[in-house]
Formats: C-alpha cells, sequence, structure tokens
C-alpha cells in the first residue's frame, strides 16, 4: 500500500471514529438534570 493510500485510510478510521462518538453522545440516554435552570442568564426559574 502506498505511503499516501494509507494516510487515506487513517484519516477515514479517525473522521467514522469521530462520527460513531457523536452519534452515541448525541444519541445516548439522556440523564435528568436535577437543577436545569439557568443561574447566569436574565430568566431565572
Amino acid at each position: 500500500m502506498s505511503r499516501k493510500l494509507r494516510v487515506l485510510v487513517a484519516l477515514l478510521l479517525v473522521s467514522l471514529a469521530y462520527t460513531a462518538a457523536a452519534c452515541a453522545d448525541a444519541a445516548g440516554p439522556q440523564v435528568p438534570h436535577v437543577n436545569a435552570c439557568d443561574t447566569n442568564g436574565s430568566d431565572v426559574c
């Protein structure tokens, strides 16, 4: 395998890993927040 092809395959694998991690983070179970109020903004609940 040529060096350029090896680099392209490595970049593809890294890209797929980041995509899988992002999808797992977005689609994973959502833990309910105990304090969901925004205390830094003007609308404090």
